[in-house]
C-alpha cells in the first residue's frame, strides 16, 4: 500500500518529475530546452530506447529513470477509455464522435459492459490490473513534489501516474500535446490536479468537455511553435529552386490524390509556372480509394524531400514500432523554411494550418465531401471542436466544393467570406509560447507554492 502522506512529510521537497514517453516529446521539451529553467530540480522517466540513444537530457544520468509501461496494461486503460466514451456518448458531441469509430463488434461489447453497476465493476477491475509495481517503485524512489505529464490524453501511463499521484498525495499536471487533445480525445479516466494548455480555445474545451475547474488550468503556450514566430523565420532560404505551393496531407480518411490531380490539371491548363510540393502525413489511415502517390502520374506535383524517406514505410497509420527513427522528424529549420517560402498552403485539416498562420501565409482548406469517406474533412469541420472558427483566421479560405479548387488559382480572392476575423492567439497563446521555458517554470512554482507545507 502506498503511503499517501509520504510526500507531504517532506516540506522542503522541490523535485519535479517529468515524463518523456515519445521521441517527439524529447524534441519538444529537452532538445528545444523548454525545461532548462527547472533543470536543477528535474527528474525524468524516459522510454528505455530513448535512454539508450546518444542524446543529451541536460541533467545527470542518476536523475534519469528508463521505464516502459507494459503494453498489456495499456490495453486495460484503452478499454476503460472506450467504456467511459460509450457511457457519455450523449453528454457531448466530442464523445459521440469517438463511438462512430468503433467497429460493430466493439459497439456490441461496450454496450453490454457499459450497463450500470457492471461498468463500475469492470472499470475497477481493469484499473486494478493496470497498476504497475515497477512504476510505483520508481516514483517512490524519486519522491517528487509534482508529476508533469505531456499527453495526447489516450496513453495508459498518463492516467496510471495521475492515479498514482492521488494515492501518494503528489499533485499532477497534464500538458496538452496537440490541438485536438481536449476536444476530440477520450474522457479523462482520472482528472489531473492541474492542466496546462495552449490557449484560450483549449481553456474553453477543458471546462466544457473535460469539466476541469478554471482555477486549475494554466496557459503554457505551445512549445513547438516558437520557431515559426521568430522574426528571422520569414527570411529563410527556400528548400526548392522553383515557385511552389505546399499540399499538406492528413492522417485521417480523405482522397488526397484526386485533389492533387485536379490542381495538377489546373496548373497545366493555365500554364502557371508553379509546382505543388506534396507533404504526406507521416501516418495515414487506410483510405477507401487509391492512395499511393507516384510522381510520374503528375506533371507539376513533386514529393517533399524528407517524405521520400518516410512515405508509406508504415502499415496504415501506425509507426509505433519505429517511432524513434529520425526520418519521421524533419528538422524544424527545414519545416520553417518550407512554409516561409511557399506561395500558399492547401490541406484538408492539419495542425500546420496554425504554423502557416504564424508565418503569414494563405491556407486553403479542402472542406468538401470527397464522396468516398463518411468521416472526411467535411464531417470534421462540422463536428471536431478544435476546428471550429478556424475559417475566421485572416489567412484561411474554405474550399467547400471540389470544383471550387479552380478559385484557389484565380485573382480576386473569390473564396473570401464576410465573417468576423479571429486572431491566431485564440488557438496559440503567442507570448507564453515565445517564452515557454520561463512561463513553464512560473506555473510549476505557483502550483508547488500551493502544496508546500509550512515549516
Amino acid at each position: 500500500m502506498l503511503d499517501k502522506n509520504m510526500h507531504k512529510n517532506n516540506s522542503g521537497n522541490k523535485r519535479i518529475l517529468f515524463i518523456i514517453s515519445s521521441y517527439q516529446q524529447y524534441l519538444n521539451y529537452i532538445q528545444a530546452k523548454n525545461l532548462e529553467k527547472i533543470s536543477e530540480r528535474l527528474f525524468l522517466i524516459v522510454l528505455p530506447k530513448l535512454a539508450q540513444m546518444n542524446v543529451d537530457f541536460g541533467i545527470p544520468k542518476e536523475r534519469i529513470f528508463p521505464y516502459d509501461y507494459p503494453d498489456r496494461k495499456n490495453t486495460f486503460h484503452r478499454h476503460v477509455f472506450n467504456i467511459n466514451t460509450y457511457i457519455n456518448r450523449r453528454k457531448h458531441n466530442a464523445f459521440w464522435i469517438r463511438t462512430q469509430w468503433f467497429s460493430p463488434r466493439q459497439t456490441r461489447i461496450y454496450k453490454i459492459v457499459s450497463l450500470p453497476i457492471l461498468s463500475n465493476l469492470v472499470k475497477f477491475l481493469f484499473l486494478l490490473k493496470a497498476r504497475d509495481s515497477e512504476l510505483a517503485e520508481i516514483v517512490r524512489k524519486i519522491n517528487p513534489a509534482i508529476i508533469l505529464l505531456p499527453s495526447h490524453a489516450f496513453e495508459g501511463i498518463t492516467f496510471e501516474l495521475i492515479g498514482l499521484g492521488k494515492r501518494m498525495g503528489i499533485p499532477t499536471m497534464m500538458i496538452t500535446e496537440n490541438w485536438d487533445t481536449l476536444h476530440n480525445k477520450t474522457i479523462f479516466t482520472i482528472k489531473p490536479d492541474y492542466l496546462g494548455v495552449w490557449s484560450r480555445q483549449q481553456i474553453e474545451h477543458a471546462i466544457e468537455v473535460r469539466g476541469m475547474p478554471k482555477d486549475r488550468i494554466f496557459i503554457l503556450g505551445a512549445p513547438k511553435f516558437w520557431d515559426y514566430m521568430k522574426p528571422e523565420a520569414k527570411n529563410q532560404p527556400s528548400p526548392y529552386p522553383f515557385k511552389y505551393a505546399l499540399f499538406v496531407g492528413m492522417s485521417d480518411h480523405f482522397d488526397e490524390l484526386s485533389a492533387l490531380k485536379k490542381m495538377d490539371e489546373i496548373i497545366e491548363k493555365r500554364n502557371l509556372g508553379l509546382k505543388i510540393v506534396y507533404r504526406p502525413n507521416v501516418t495515414q489511415h487506410t483510405r477507401n480509394c487509391p492512395d499511393v502517390f507516384f510522381e510520374y502520374d503528375y506533371k507539376h506535383v513533386v514529393l517533399d524531400i524528407p517524405a521520400k524517406l518516410y512515405y508509406k514505410r508504415s502499415k496504415s497509420w501506425d509507426i509505433a514500432h519505429d517511432h524513434f527513427n529520425p526520418i519521421y522528424y524533419p528538422s524544424t529549420d527545414y519545416r520553417v523554411a518550407l512554409l516561409a517560402n511557399m506561395e500558399f498552403m492547401v490541406c484538408a485539416h492539419s495542425t500546420m494550418i496554425l504554423n502557416a498562420s504564424l508565418v503569414g501565409k494563405m491556407v486553403y482548406l479542402l472542406a468538401y465531401d470527397d464522396s468516398v469517406h463518411c468521416f472526411g474533412p467535411h464531417w470534421s469541420y462540422k463536428n471536431a471542436g478544435h476546428l471550429f472558427d478556424v475559417e475566421r483566421l485572416g489567412n484561411v479560405r474554405m474550399v467547400k466544393n471540389f470544383n471550387d479548387m479552380e478559385k484557389i488559382f484565380t485573382l480576386g480572392d473569390e473564396l473570401k467570406e464576410n465573417i468576423e476575423s479571429l486572431d491566431i492567439g485564440h488557438f496559440i497563446a503567442k507570448e507564453p509560447s515565445a517564452n515557454y521555458a520561463s512561463n513553464f517554470k512560473s506555473v510549476v512554482d505557483k502550483i508547488l507554492s500551493k502544496h508546500q507545507k509550512p515549516t
